[in-house]
């Protein structure tokens, strides 16, 4: 082989590589058009909201985003608001995880056993009726009005979500499949860890991203009630001293938190479910 062919190979090569590694110009392009697109709409709002405010609406309803980042650069730059995000996220974590846990446990109980779910899912569907911020007055009675309240409000909130979820994704699992399976020998662990928790992956993680804002709600609703700290505190006192840059600035962090939360939930659901690409499923669209 000549010396030009050679090169002409690894030259060949070099592209290919970087092509699948996702570094070809015609990707990184496509990549960039997906982030403008998914941009231009905030900064159209952005423009309009700042264009608007003192023109068509009285600033004193709806602020402006120049000064919604002034508020925010004071806010941290003061360090006012760190120990509002340190008393939230407590709520959050601890909430979101307690919720998550039970869900999944009581979903995956039920939905292998027919007759847990024929005794326990009418209560289940009775407690999922009521307004679940009507209970937020009985759990400040029952946990008073620190973190424990705000904590137990989002568990709640986030337990039926992931329960109907993971109920709904072990009862889909085919029946003539697990019977296959126990004629191969497979003992109730096999059954368990090959079987049922790969079916009812894709619905756990449903279940955990459709939670995420509905753990926020359940905290900011309890904050509200009565707090002695907290992002829904912080936004409850700049709405009752008139201050709607205030109220902005607390709902971008919260946004902040949110958008967060399903980065994180996208890139494990992503890692998890990777089989479901390879299986021809077609890939989880994050």
């Amino acid at each position: 082989m000549s010396e030009q062919q050679a090169m002409s190979e690894a030259a060949s090569r070099s592209s290919i590589a970087s092509t699948r590694a996702g570094g070809g110009p015609g990707l990184i392009g496509a990549k960039a058009l997906q982030w403008l697109a998914k941009l231009l709409p905030g900064i159209a709002l952005l423009v309009c909201w700042q264009w608007a405010s003192g023109r068509l609406i009285k600033e004193i309803y709806v602020s402006k985003p120049t000064a919604v980042a002034a508020r925010l650069y004071e806010l941290f730059a003061s360090g006012e608001i760190y120990p509002h995000l340190w008393i939230t996220g407590q709520e959050l974590v601890l909430g979101y995880v307690i919720g998550v846990s039970g869900g999944v446990f009581a979903g995956y109980a039920l939905g292998r056993s027919p007759r847990l779910a024929r005794i326990f899912e009418p209560y289940v569907m009775a407690f999922y009726g009521v307004p679940k911020i009507a209970l937020a007055p009985l759990f400040i009675i029952w946990f008073g009005i620190g973190i424990g309240s705000k904590v137990a409000l989002a568990s709640i909130m986030v337990f039926f979500l992931v329960f109907y979820n993971v109920f709904a994704g072990v009862r889909s699992v085919d029946r003539e499949l697990v019977n296959l399976t126990l004629v191969m020998g497979a003992n109730q662990r096999q059954l368990t860890y090959h079987v049922f928790l790969p079916a009812a992956a894709p619905f756990v993680m449903l279940g955990m991203r459709l939670a995420i804002p509905y753990s926020v709600i359940g905290v900011i609703v309890g904050e509200f009630t009565s707090s002695m700290q907290g992002l829904g505190l912080f936004i409850h006192e700049a709405s009752s001293t008139y201050d709607p840059a205030g109220v902005f600035a607390g709902i971008v962090i919260l946004l902040g938190f949110v958008t967060f939360a399903n980065l994180v939930a996208g890139a494990i659901e992503r890692r998890l479910l990777r089989w479901r690409t390879l299986s021809g499923s077609g890939p989880i669209d994050a």
